[in-house]
């Protein structure tokens, strides 16, 4: 038997890990302390969001592929509005309040943007549909 390759899921997750462990490096040897803990707090964040947009969005669309287009939709939506705004208010609260410099934040906070393209184009052509879906 051999093992099933990893989902488009884990390999995102994964690639996030790396890529972040690397801007934090490189931020701290740029900026110092506060732009490792910015980057650092920058990655942490995004990949919740990650996390975050992938579980609600599943959910999403397992309820309304079995035609549940009200109750439970709307509140995972209405959850979803309500993790933007959390995440709003942690980005001005390290920012602004925090005082952490803003590049390397952005930076780190980027890296799921870099790592779910990164993972898209090295994915294989021809994987099927339902992999993103159930992974």
């Amino acid at each position: 038997m051999t093992p099933r390759p990893p989902s488009f899921v884990s390999r995102i997750d994964r690639t996030n890990l790396v890529l972040g462990a690397a801007v934090t490096a490189v931020c701290g040897l740029l900026w110092g302390l506060s732009g490792t803990l910015a980057a650092g707090l920058g990655t942490v964040l995004g990949a919740l969001n990650f996390w975050a947009l992938h579980r609600l969005g599943r959910g999403i669309v397992k309820h309304a592929l079995a035609g549940e287009v009200t109750g439970r939709v709307a509140g995972l939506v209405l959850l979803l509005f309500l993790k933007m705004g959390l995440l709003f208010g942690c980005v001005w609260l390290a920012v602004v309040r925090g005082g952490l410099p803003v590049l390397p934040f952005t930076l780190g906070i980027s890296v799921f943007v870099v790592s779910v393209l990164g993972a898209s184009l090295v994915r294989a052509p021809l994987a099927p549909a339902e992999e993103a879906y159930h992974g």
